[in-house]
């Protein structure tokens, strides 16, 4: 099973009501997308410095499942709803045995 965890700052200006737009758009394609075989959305508490704004951990069957995931049309258009907000994105990708 691939883990991916993917990490998002938004930009200083963002609303809160785009964030949380985005994390029900991402839970939607957990309905949608059947490659996704589990999904967490975690927004940050503590909004330290060092803090990201947001994390999504998801579970695929491979890396080729992600790759299929990413690919995918309504993945592609959820991107270009969230992008021109986030100022970093970062991403771990590890086998869970």
């Amino acid at each position: 099973m691939l883990q991916h965890y993917v990490f998002i700052k938004y930009q200083e200006t963002v609303l809160r009501e785009h964030i949380d737009a985005f994390c029900e758009k991402m839970l939607g394609l957990k309905k949608s997308i059947p490659l996704i075989k589990a999904m967490e959305i975690g927004q940050d508490s503590l909004r330290d410095a060092r803090s990201w704004d947001l994390i999504l951990i998801m579970q695929f069957d491979s890396v080729e499942t992600l790759r299929t995931y990413q690919e995918h049309p309504e993945h592609q258009a959820l991107m270009s709803f969230n992008n021109p907000f986030v100022a970093q994105v970062g991403s771990v990708d590890f086998v869970k045995s």
